[in-house]
């Protein structure tokens, strides 16, 4: 253990690697939220029995709030330029989002709508940031 203490690498809290890590474990945080919001309102649709007109304003507001929440908790560890780090988280969470369509649904396009999923990810997670700073 103490040769553990002696090897371990101190990060510096404003250096570029430790904010790397911050947003990485942000996103991350973000797509493990998304996929339990999506498996509660599986549960949510499968009891309820509703029509399957609400799937994609929900799926969106459940991506919405997992990109907020991963950017807030961005800006939040760091404590400088949260909307930043907020808008890198979102835009890492979607590239997450690409990756494990492209693993788990075997497709993948780059266009209009990956674009605009972009756009969305890089807004609401810098908004989130800007919260996320904001908060005591």
């Amino acid at each position: 253990m103490r040769s553990l203490k002696k090897n371990s690498v101190q990060l510096d809290k404003s250096g570029i690697v430790y904010t790397g890590l911050v947003i990485l474990k942000a996103s991350l945080l973000a797509v493990i939220v998304t996929l339990l919001g999506f498996m509660v309102f599986a549960v949510v649709m499968k009891l309820a029995n509703l029509q399957e007109t609400i799937i994609p304003p929900v799926n969106q507001a459940i991506r919405i709030i997992s990109i907020a929440l991963g950017g807030a908790l961005a800006a939040r560890s760091s404590k400088t330029k949260g909307w930043l780090k907020g808008a890198l988280t979102g835009l890492l969470y979607i590239v997450w989002a690409l990756v494990i369509s492209a693993v788990f649904g075997g497709k993948y396009a780059f266009d209009k709508v990956l674009l605009s999923d972009a756009l969305l990810g890089i807004v609401v997670g810098a908004i989130g940031g800007i919260i996320g700073i904001n908060l005591e």
